[in-house]
């Protein structure tokens, strides 16, 4: 096997620099706190219009379909913009895709503060931030390793990840309290703010080197997924992504449901969101450690492994106490295992189909968001939010099974 198709190991991340080192990368630190105000902003966002549409319909099936909205447009616009960010500026699409997504969190905060709006319309404008979402998703996905010498990847790609999470941690529960505080415009307008941060920051980026792409290649996804069809592992990797999202989808859809149950409102389903990310930002910096130490794959497995037992926890929980407990370790191995199955993909590729396999990845990740969003909602409203849950445990198990052993995922660049 070529060195340079190896997943990361032991020897391999200790040539790169540490997680503070990058912060204070005068390219990935701009990239970084841009990326963690962005998705901060987005869960203002999310909260704001999941407590808003259940405020007017009363119904866990139209949250869902909210959720489903956000990311509808990866499905149908992934592989265009995969095939794009492997011929241009990755940097400026992702701007592109902020401006848009900040376009239309202003309009949704204006539409508030006026009391115009309504459900229709929160539909329409969140559809429309989900396509920037679906613009800057796949470009930011391949842009990290044009940011970073190769050595620093696998340790810029966990706190890429990290950004996530630790907007898990920090949105929910602000945005929660900003809509019970000042209503669904001031959350809004945080949103919109928040794209505008990330695209000054990246305004100011200039990459190492020129960007991938720049040849003959094919304007398309297929050429994407013919390279992951000829590497078996990256079709798990995947796989796995498409359960994780699944898996995880109850903490957003069911929450309402959920907090309600236990006798509370806006700020229960703020907190139960937030559980969530604190787990994923507190197992954050062990990701390292633990892939060397278990290998690459387990580290999955054991991951999703731990985000089945944290909704099962959830699923039988009597309290909102021991259902924070159940979140937050959920949290932990979702965290855990998109980091570790993300380090091995991105390691392995070729960069000249960078960006539409990474397309890929946001279809299945992402683009299975839509679908879970539903399916739980309508679990919720016909049965209970415990039986999605349940759904949600036999999903990780099944990402488990994908994972399962070192050498499912090991070269997977083939």
């Amino acid at each position: 096997m070529p060195q340079a198709d190896r997943p990361p190991d032991a020897a391999t991340e200790e040539v790169g620099r540490g997680g503070l080192a990058l912060l204070r990368d005068r390219r990935f630190g701009p990239y970084f706190f841009g990326s963690l105000a962005s998705n901060t902003g987005t869960w203002f966002q999310n909260v704001a219009a999941i407590l808003t549409i259940f405020a007017l319909t009363r119904s866990a099936f139209m949250v869902g379909l909210v959720t489903a909205l956000q990311f509808a447009m990866q499905l149908v616009l992934a592989p265009v913009i995969g095939a794009v960010a492997d011929r241009v500026d990755r940097r400026l699409l992702i701007i592109v895709g902020q401006t848009l997504g900040g376009t239309a969190a202003a309009v949704l905060a204006v539409l508030a503060f006026l009391d115009l709006l309504n459900a229709p319309l929160l539909l329409t404008f969140v559809a429309l931030s989900g396509v920037g979402q679906a613009i800057t998703g796949p470009a930011a996905q391949a842009l990290v390793p044009n940011i970073v010498g190769r050595a620093d990847v696998p340790q810029a790609i966990a706190l890429h990840s990290l950004t996530f999470n630790l907007s898990r941690a920090i949105g929910p529960v602000a945005g929660a309290a900003t809509y019970a505080l000042a209503g669904a415009g001031a959350a809004f307008a945080v949103n919109a703010a928040s794209f505008l941060v990330f695209a000054l920051a990246l305004a100011g980026v200039r990459l190492p080197r020129a960007q991938p792409g720049t040849g003959k290649r094919r304007l398309g996804v297929f050429d994407g997924v013919a390279y992951v069809r000829s590497r078996p592992e990256l079709v798990r990797c995947l796989v796995a992504v498409a359960l994780i999202g699944l898996a995880m989808e109850p903490i957003n859809t069911l929450s309402p449901l959920f907090a309600e149950g236990f006798g509370g409102g806006e700020l229960m389903v703020g907190i139960f969101i937030t559980c969530f990310g604190l787990g994923s930002a507190l197992i954050a910096g062990w990701v390292g450690r633990l892939r060397r130490v278990m290998g690459s794959g387990r580290t999955g497995a054991v991951g999703v492994a731990a985000l089945g037992v944290g909704m099962a926890v959830l699923a039988v929980s009597p309290g909102p106490v021991m259902a924070t407990v159940g979140i937050a370790v959920g949290g932990a191995g979702y965290l855990l295992a998109v980091s570790d199955v993300n380090a091995t993909m991105q390691h392995g590729l070729a960069d000249e189909v960078r960006g539409r396999v990474m397309a890929l990845w946001s279809m299945c990740f992402l683009g299975i968001r839509p679908a879970a969003a539903i399916l739980h909602g309508w679990l919720g409203d016909a049965f209970s939010a415990r039986t999605g849950a349940v759904v949600a445990v036999v999903a990780a198990v099944a990402a488990a099974v994908v994972l399962r052993g070192r050498r499912a995922l090991r070269a997977a660049g083939g």
